[in-house]
């Protein structure tokens, strides 16, 4: 009897040991200014937001036996905020034991909290907001999981490169994020010595007097030839009808035609279709995945891995091995996938679709890199710039 007891004193403890814990946060607005589910026209919304809090809870789901593999308790601390009480809802979670924190932000603020944080031992993750500038603000912390406007814009422009669309028209609307993706667009174009051969802006006043700047054919006519039209309309009200409605007859992309993104519903292939299927299961309306959802759930996914397979249980360990090479991610799209260390910026294919099929996925065969091919897309080593 007392060997038996001996041995169940040896064994027990650790059986009973209890599991580590880790705290994430995630942030979210109560009410989204990027989005608005009742602006619509004709029955059409155009401005629908994501359920990247689903995505979230999808990605810790999906990792659960590589959690439980090394006694590891994950709990998901969310929070819908506001811009004015962002920081004070952040230290909260700091407080409560969050040493990361995924946000669904716009970029302004997502640079507010990372500054307001700069001290603090919690890395950051921006799932949404695709905005250059905040790649170069370099804070050690901030990692991003969506991809930035220039990473979009370079995998437009290997497509028309591809297709020999050798000079393009540029719209652009009246917001700010139309000014900065256009921009972006005509910085890639000259990388690859595309020709602008106009950059108009349009205006969907009803003021006779806008009525150059709100007519299609009128904005996209009375110039020499072109290939193709880039269109940057964050509302997406006045690009949906460019297509067909062009002086010249010519393919649109952008905002509308063939776009490019980080995800689509209805990519086929590298387990992309089991992905959806349970993202739509998982979501309130069996509603489908997009962008935002898959960067969200991409951004979870790189912090479990991260924390489930660095030696160095540390925060400091762990945020090292996000930006390390030995973090290698799966995000059913054919490629293994890593942060940039000089930007924090997440290495991924971007998806080139139309409304209801993926046509091809970015870095298109030809574009290479003397490193990685996929720092064919966005600002490379060398060109990039902290503020």
């Amino acid at each position: 009897m007392r060997q038996i007891f001996v041995i169940l004193f040896l064994i027990l403890p650790p059986l009973m040991a209890r599991a580590e814990e880790v705290r994430i946060g995630f942030i979210e607005y109560d009410v989204d200014p990027r989005f608005d589910e009742d602006f619509a026209y004709a029955r059409i919304p155009l401005r629908s937001r994501g359920d990247t809090l689903t995505a979230v809870k999808l990605a810790i789901g999906d990792l659960k036996p590589l959690i439980d593999a090394r006694e590891l308790t994950v709990r998901l601390d969310a929070v819908k905020t506001s811009p004015e009480s962002l920081l004070t809802d952040a230290e909260r979670l700091v407080e409560r034991g969050a040493s990361f924190i995924l946000v669904d932000l716009v970029a302004g603020d997502v640079d507010r909290l990372a500054a307001g944080l700069a001290d603090r031992p919690i890395t950051i993750v921006n799932t949404t907001a695709h905005e250059d500038w905040l790649r170069t603000r370099c804070y050690g912390r901030l990692l991003h999981s969506a991809a930035s406007d220039r990473m979009i814009s370079d995998a437009l422009v290997q497509f028309m490169v591809r297709h020999k669309w050798q000079s393009v028209l540029v719209l652009r609307g009246q917001t700010e994020r139309d000014s900065k993706r256009a921009e972006s667009f005509e910085q890639a174009a000259r990388r690859f010595r595309m020709r602008i051969v106009d950059s108009r802006s349009f205006d969907l006043s009803t003021n006779p007097a806008q009525r150059e700047q709100n007519n299609i054919a009128l904005v996209t006519g009375g110039t020499r030839n072109y290939d193709a039209v880039f269109i940057a309309d964050e509302r997406g009200e006045y690009a949906r009808y460019v297509p067909y409605q062009t002086a010249l007859p010519r393919p649109v992309v952008g905002a509308t035609g063939l776009v490019a993104l980080e995800w689509h519903w209805s990519l086929e292939r590298y387990g992309a279709p089991q992905v959806n299927s349970r993202f739509e299961d998982a979501s309130p309306g069996k509603r489908r995945m997009g962008w935002q959802d898959w960067s969200a759930w991409i951004g979870m996914r790189a912090v479990l891995t991260a924390v489930t397979k660095s030696q160095d249980r540390s925060t400091e360990g762990i945020n090292d091995f996000l930006r390390s090479r030995r973090l290698r991610l799966d995000g059913s799209k054919g490629a293994s996938m890593t942060f940039r260390p000089w930007s924090g910026q997440l290495r991924m294919p971007i998806l080139l679709a139309t409304h209801n099929a993926v046509i091809d996925i970015a870095p298109l065969r030809g574009f290479e890199h003397r490193i990685n091919t996929l720092d064919s897309l966005g600002q490379d080593e060398a060109e990039f710039a902290c503020e």
